[in-house]
């Protein structure tokens, strides 16, 4: 491939742009993303002014309005990438049962649209983020109607789960990632090698320790940060140079909820409380405190809500602000989220980890610069 030769891409199912964080800093061009959501849409938008966001449902966009989209600027589109919701997949059971194949499964409608917009628009590759489950449910079938399609439109596919933690992200979160290609290129090498182990894995205390500390309730939406504050390697980064950062705001939190927070430790959960204090919970990690020393967990979606998982903070008796979030998820403090906090929730919890994706992007890059005449392709 020419090395002068920037490659073009489409964000589908974009949220807030986490993905394009990512395959934007690997040196890839995000020409235009899709998101249905105007409060999702406006973070992407305002982190994202160069690409042409649309705001609509993905069923309702034609590839030929896509394809303009890119000929108007006199490119080509290069890769797609995106994370389709597949609403059926947690009721598959029901689905089985009716002998109702995954891409059949209405619900599931999203995942067909992203199908439609590869086979019309002819990426030289595709990759496809989702649920480690969709992988292994039903011994495999999922997975190989997947394969199936995509190889019945050219491409040649491969998955694995990947695990953030194993790329620089401090925090273990497993995605299945389905990666295509119709270059004839062993889709097995479209896979990032990890670049940490257990011994140098980033951690809580490397993302967030230089952050200022704020009370429940309190904090600003533009913060400063501390002054004479040694920061790690990952927090340099991730530092904007402007010297402060958005979204530094502690959610509030009952008086009983405080007392709550107050007697669980790092590592802790609700279970380690006296039974007075236990409350039912469907999440084991409910009330659970975040350890500096080690990753987070997966982060949810509620970050102002501690009975649904570990998103207290180590020290401070608060959930985690949403630029505590954004830093475990990776995003870079620049990134700005806009919405209400169910709104920025989602955004940040539901995001593939910027440098995650740029790891993938990267190894994609690698790949495709070794063809020739990649243009004629």
């Amino acid at each position: 491939m020419d090395e002068t030769r920037q490659l073009n891409a489409l964000d589908l199912f974009a949220g807030a742009g986490g993905f394009s964080e990512g395959v934007n800093k690997a040196g890839i061009n995000i020409v235009a993303a899709i998101e249905f959501d105007s409060q999702i849409a406006n973070t992407y938008k305002y982190n994202h002014p160069n690409t042409q966001v649309i705001l609509d449902d993905i069923k309702n966009i034609s590839a030929k309005t896509i394809h303009n989209i890119f000929q108007s600027k006199k490119l080509s589109c290069d890769i797609i990438f995106g994370g389709p919701p597949c609403q059926g997949f947690s009721m598959a059971g029901k689905r089985i049962r009716s002998n109702t194949t995954f891409l059949e499964d209405v619900r599931n409608y999203l995942f067909k649209e992203y199908i439609r917009m590869v086979k019309s628009l002819k990426p030289l590759v595709f990759v496809i983020e989702n649920v480690p489950g969709i992988l292994n449910y039903n011994n495999g079938s999922i997975k190989e109607e997947i394969y199936n399609t995509f190889e019945d439109i050219g491409y040649k596919v491969d998955s694995r789960i990947l695990c953030a933690t194993d790329y620089g992200v401090p925090q273990s979160r497993n995605r299945a990632i389905f990666i295509g290609n119709r270059l004839d290129v062993d889709p097995s090498k479209f896979f990032p090698t990890p670049t940490h182990d257990e011994d140098s894995y980033i951690t809580v205390y490397d993302a967030i320790s230089d952050l200022p500390e704020v009370s429940a309730g309190e904090g600003l939406e533009k913060t400063f940060y501390s002054k004479n504050i040694q920061l790690t390697n990952y927090q340099k980064q991730l530092i904007s140079s402007k010297g402060y950062v958005f979204n530094h705001e502690s959610s509030k939190h009952k008086p009983q909820t405080l007392k709550i927070l107050s007697m669980i430790k790092q590592g802790q959960t609700m279970k380690h409380l006296p039974k007075e204090y236990q409350t039912k919970s469907v999440h084991s990690g409910a009330y659970g405190r975040m350890e500096y020393n080690k990753p987070a967990y997966t982060l949810t979606t509620r970050l102002n809500t501690p009975s649904v998982g570990r998103i207290t903070h180590p020290t401070q008796d608060r959930t985690i602000t949403p630029r505590e979030a954004a830093r475990i998820q990776s995003f870079p403090d620049d990134y700005r989220f806009l919405g209400d906090i169910t709104s920025i929730g989602m955004q940040i919890g539901n995001a593939v980890p910027p440098i995650l994706a740029q790891r993938i992007a990267e190894q994609i890059l690698s790949i495709l610069s070794q063809i020739d005449n990649i243009e004629t392709l």
